[in-house]
């Protein structure tokens, strides 16, 4: 995993990556041995309009074309699924971000894919995919937008100032800023990206309103331990004033930008994934907002996630408190299956949370969705870990998951 996951292994063993066509790949993926297509991110996302949320899923397949995998819910069958529906997404899809590049639009996908190994000179590229309104589910063929010879991360997306101006940002290795593509005059289509300065090489990105100015402003998580602040300068809307950075725990791959205790402007939360030199189990930092101070932010506390390699980050009202509890995707050691890390928020010491409870993975979770999938109203879990995993919540039991089920792609 390029960026969220630093390269595992050099000389002969890389070699052994680059001819199977391996990737290291962002909040989800596997480098060890899958002798088919694998889930590399996972999103809950309702992409038919009918209230229900379907599963998304990147695949990165050996051997052949890679691709994006619809599940519809089941409208009969609450958190039943119907037959995998697939798009082209580009080769080796490593993070997927989804929204809308228009006023009333279904929502499209932005699909990053990574080179498979550093010294493979494959093209880099992030897929914008437009729904097919053909075939509920389907999107259209990828528009690819240009980042030369930098490996993308991550991508975030949105309105940057409510009014229609639909850019998107992308993290790349191979220099320290970040990528605004923001879109042209026809929907899908983007202008040369503006290149934005972050504290370091940047690794993933999000996107949320800061310091309530009604503006959308940017967090990357990059090397070095930080994540970069750029608000955007409300004289110049669709501009940013300079970074601000902030330490948190080991190389940062994942951030999510939400009000943790429910109320104020959203903080900042990370999974860290550490090193292979120095792995850790400091896998998760909070950056809560400085109330006296919009768009500010206090010294992160990090956590232990319970597990090694916490590659993505997800954030929910899990337990029906009021208050956003927070699920860590950890892809474990080499020959462990890894785990989700479910941390929920102290209800009498909002802002902190619980020692987390851990969900065994399969193969190595590499990413973590949150979102109610069988219309209970009580939110589930989403995982890439080979397959798409499902751990419904168990009725009567705030906060606690099922078995899991495994949604082949």
């Amino acid at each position: 995993m390029t960026g969220r996951h630093p390269w595992l292994t050099l000389g002969l063993a890389m070699l052994a990556f680059a001819v199977l066509g391996f990737g290291l790949l962002n909040c989800g993926g596997s480098d060890r041995f899958q002798p088919r297509s694998t889930s590399t991110a996972v999103a809950a996302v309702d992409l038919n309009g009918d209230g229900r949320l379907d599963l998304v899923s990147a695949n990165a397949a050996f051997g052949g074309p890679s691709f994006v995998t619809v599940r519809l819910q089941d409208p009969s069958q609450p958190g039943g699924f119907q037959a995998p529906i697939r798009s082209g997404a580009g080769v080796n899809p490593a993070s997927l971000a989804a929204g809308s590049l228009g006023a009333g639009a279904r929502p499209s996908l932005v699909v990053v894919n990574q080179q498979a190994a550093p010294m493979i000179g494959a093209a880099n590229t992030v897929s914008v995919l437009q729904p097919d309104a053909a075939r509920p589910g389907g999107f259209l063929a990828p528009v690819a937008l240009p980042v030369g010879t930098r490996n993308p991360m991550d991508a975030a997306l949105g309105d940057l100032t409510g009014q229609g101006v639909i850019a998107i940002a992308v993290a790349a290795d191979g220099g320290s800023d970040l990528l605004l593509f923001v879109q042209g005059p026809t929907p899908g289509s983007f202008q040369a990206p503006v290149s934005l300065p972050v504290g370091g090489v940047p690794t993933a990105t999000a996107m949320a309103d800061l310091d309530g100015d009604g503006l959308l402003d940017i967090v990357a998580a990059t090397s070095g331990n930080l994540v970069s602040v750029l608000l955007q300068d409300p004289a110049h809307p669709g501009s940013f004033l300079p970074h601000v950075d902030y330490a948190v725990g080991s190389n940062p791959v994942s951030v999510k930008l939400a009000a943790l205790a429910g109320s104020g402007l959203p903080d900042i939360v990370t999974a860290n994934f550490g090193t292979e030199l120095v792995p850790t189990t400091l896998g998760m930092s909070v950056l809560a907002h400085d109330p006296a101070h919009a768009g500010r932010f206090l010294p992160a506390v990090t956590a232990d996630a319970g597990d090694y390699g916490s590659t993505c980050v997800a954030v929910g009202d899990l337990d029906g408190d009021g208050l956003l509890d927070i699920a860590v995707a950890n892809y474990g050691l080499l020959d462990t299956p890894g785990s989700v890390a479910v941390f929920r928020q102290d209800p009498a010491h909002p802002g902190t949370f619980l020692t987390p409870t851990l969900y065994p993975g399969i193969v190595g979770p590499g990413s973590v969705a949150i979102g109610d999938l069988d219309g209970d109203g009580l939110p589930d879990l989403a995982i890439a870990d080979g397959d798409v995993v499902v751990r419904h919540q168990l009725a009567g039991q705030p906060g606690v998951f099922g078995p899991p089920v495994a949604y082949r792609q």
